[in-house]
């Protein structure tokens, strides 16, 4: 499948090329604040931070980065968080979970205009 080209830069981004998180935190949320609400309840990435020299105006001072919007992947609708939460710090081994003697297909990638 041919990908538009105008965002090959975008599709082909590596983990140098972009602000890596120091820690983030997980919530657990629900879709509950309306009678039209559906119900979902799931883990998503509540804050991602990035530690600094400078002090930034957030809770712990380190520097809050883009996370997604906080609405239920199912129906849109906002979700609540609740009081589940936890914080988490990247693995010093990054190594990806290839396992030796499997054949991965990679395909290349293509792109039209």
């Amino acid at each position: 499948m041919p990908y538009p080209r105008k965002f090959k830069k975008l599709l082909e981004i590596e983990l140098k090329d972009v602000e890596s998180p120091d820690y983030i935190w997980l919530t657990y949320a629900v879709c509950a604040l309306e009678k039209q609400s559906c119900g979902w309840g799931g883990w998503i990435i509540e804050a991602a931070f990035k530690k600094s020299k400078e002090q930034h105006a957030t809770s712990t001072g380190d520097k809050l980065l883009n996370v997604v919007e906080q609405v239920c992947p199912q129906c849109g609708k906002q979700l609540f968080n609740t009081a589940a939460s936890i914080k988490y710090e990247p693995s010093k081994d990054q190594t990806e979970p290839l396992v030796e003697g499997v054949d991965y297909e990679v395909l290349p990638m293509e792109y039209e205009d």
